[in-house]
């Protein structure tokens, strides 16, 4: 079969997100949607600091969200927030940085399209091991981000 058993897990997943997700967002502050936690994390993004950031060895992980972005709030909620990629994110020689795509920048846009993407969510991650960046699917998983670190850094090594 062309689609499996975890695809409509998936489908089934996002449905519920969709249609109980919204209601929880819409009725909090601005202040209350950002995660406590995540307040300090992030970097904005800015693609000279990003080369620069990979030249001297570090990883860099980048989330290109917006407020509107239901499946952006999701990840940060039940992947990047949490466990061992909020760790490792937070851990020293890694960087987080956030591009707001709330309202339309064509410098993000432009981003987005160097990956061939045209939406949001999107993540990547960058190190000495992926110069050119990892794209990450849309929606994250706390071993597929693992992953991406790890290979991402994995040239960090050689450069010393």
């Amino acid at each position: 079969h062309k689609y499996g058993r975890m695809d409509w897990v998936a489908v089934a997943i996002l449905a519920v997100l969709a249609f109980g997700v919204p209601d929880t967002i819409s009725t909090r502050t601005e202040s209350q949607a950002s995660a406590p936690k995540l307040d300090g994390l992030w970097q904005t993004f800015d693609q000279t600091a990003l080369a620069k950031q990979v030249a001297n060895g570090t990883v860099v992980f980048v989330d290109v969200t917006a407020e509107w972005c239901i499946t952006c709030q999701v990840n940060k909620a039940l992947v990047i927030g949490k466990g061992e990629v909020y760790s490792r994110l937070k851990a020293t020689g890694t960087i987080a940085m956030q591009a707001d795509w709330t309202r339309p920048n064509p410098v993000i846009t432009q981003y987005l399209s160097s990956f061939g993407r045209y939406g949001i969510p999107f993540n990547a991650v960058y190190g000495p091991g992926a110069p050119n960046g990892i794209a990450l699917p849309e929606l994250l998983s706390q071993s597929v981000v693992l992953e991406a670190l790890d290979k991402a850094g994995s040239g960090a090594m050689a450069l010393k």
